[in-house]
């Protein structure tokens, strides 16, 4: 689907035709293969959550979480009555299947049914439950849920910028990091800035099948250790779903279908060319005598997903070319599908074949999800890389 212009020329976003709102999360027992997610009771859960925390060797799980350690059961147990009553956040205590017992807490909220969008947050694991497969199951019963049974749009997870092992785990679980929000809220008398991941429901599809994949218990060997992590089984999906975006060099005839994506691009990055340099950028692609070449992601329709634009440079301080890949851009309606990742293959295998080895490129320094892509893609095929960052 390519990006729409209104009656002003102005580009606006995909149409949803059939959007009606969603429905609100509900006090519902999601069951797995490992765990189950029970809505909190006080009553059933107090005690053995309690038991949980206290068996962690000190408190630095609590040091991102709104709360401190609590001094005793009836403290916490006062902490969890107030927990269960809130209907935002939504909590949920995971009950481990082998013992039955309850091992850690996390809740749906920022509820949102008007327009599908509902955080996780208020994750707390005990020992019993962190860096286990029974962990990760619960994180995939809650997002099935919400994608797959209640028909939600985006699925966020927010944490302090400073909290390297909740952003290591949004990333593995198949978050896309989108930025960094600066004096977000005042938190236990400090400043948070706070990281934003969300998945989208145009992700969901590979993201869902690499859990299963991962969850199968096939997938792990007799002493429980894993024969393949999730993030390579979720590209492994992701490189499916992208198995019908056809690439070829763009032509005259896509100049309607590229103005839109190139003008996206420049909104990005908060600059406006103008119509007399978008005009002459244009021209420059399909000019055989310029260096730059351009390349377009389509789908089986035809429609134009993506596009990237690379410049061929010969230097003389460079065994050989080297190519400058920039101009990356997708519809919002294609990502999370491969397609940006098979844009940036196509122009290494271009650069490849005019004899270049080393590629440059350009992005914004808190793009983590866009390095890291770009180093894998680079490391695959052999490429040296330099790296520029706003």
């Amino acid at each position: 689907m390519t990006q729409r212009v209104n009656a002003f020329d102005q580009p606006i976003g995909a149409a949803v035709p059939d959007w009606t709102p969603r429905p609100r999360p509900q006090r519902v027992t999601l069951a797995g293969r490992l765990c189950r997610l029970e809505p909190l009771d006080p009553q059933r859960h107090a005690a053995d959550l309690h038991a949980a925390y206290t068996d962690a060797p000190d408190g630095r799980a609590w040091t991102y979480m709104a709360s401190e350690p609590f001094a005793d059961a009836a403290a916490w147990r006062r902490h969890a009555e107030a927990m269960a009553a809130s209907e935002d956040p939504l909590h949920f205590a995971v009950i481990d299947a082998a013992s039955g017992r309850a091992v850690g807490t996390l809740a749906l909220m920022r509820i949102d049914p008007a327009n599908g969008v509902v955080e996780v947050g208020h994750v707390m694991f005990s020992p019993h439950l962190q860096r286990t497969p029974v962990s990760t199951e619960a994180q995939y019963l809650l997002m099935r849920h919400v994608f797959d049974e209640l028909g939600y749009r985006r699925y966020e997870w927010k944490c302090d910028s400073l909290n390297a092992p909740s952003r290591r785990t949004a990333q593995r679980l198949g978050f896309t990091f989108e930025g960094v929000f600066r004096q977000a809220i005042v938190t236990k008398g400090r400043n948070r800035d706070t990281a934003w991941f969300a998945i989208i429901d145009g992700d969901w599809p590979a993201v869902r099948a690499a859990f299963e994949a991962w969850l199968a218990p096939d997938n792990f060997d007799a002493d429980g250790q894993q024969r393949q992590g999730l993030a390579a089984l979720r590209e492994a999906h992701s490189g499916a779903a992208r198995a019908d975006v056809q690439l070829r060099p763009l032509v005259a005839a896509d100049q309607a279908a590229w103005l839109p994506l190139w003008r996206g691009y420049q909104q990005f990055y908060k600059v406006d060319l103008g119509e007399a340099q978008d005009a002459r950028t244009w021209q420059r692609l399909l000019d055989p005598a310029e260096p730059m070449h351009a390349i377009g992601a389509f789908d089986a329709a035809g429609e134009l997903l993506g596009i990237v634009h690379c410049i061929l440079h010969r230097s003389t301080w460079t065994e050989g070319p080297y190519c400058y890949l920039q101009d990356l851009f997708t519809v919002p309606a294609a990502r999370g599908r491969g397609v940006g990742r098979a844009l940036i293959e196509a122009v290494y295998a271009h650069a490849a074949a005019q004899g270049a080895s080393r590629v440059w490129w350009l992005t914004h320094e808190s793009n983590a999800a866009g390095r890291l892509l770009y180093d894998r893609v680079a490391q695959n095929a052999g490429f040296i890389q330099y790296r520029k960052s706003l």
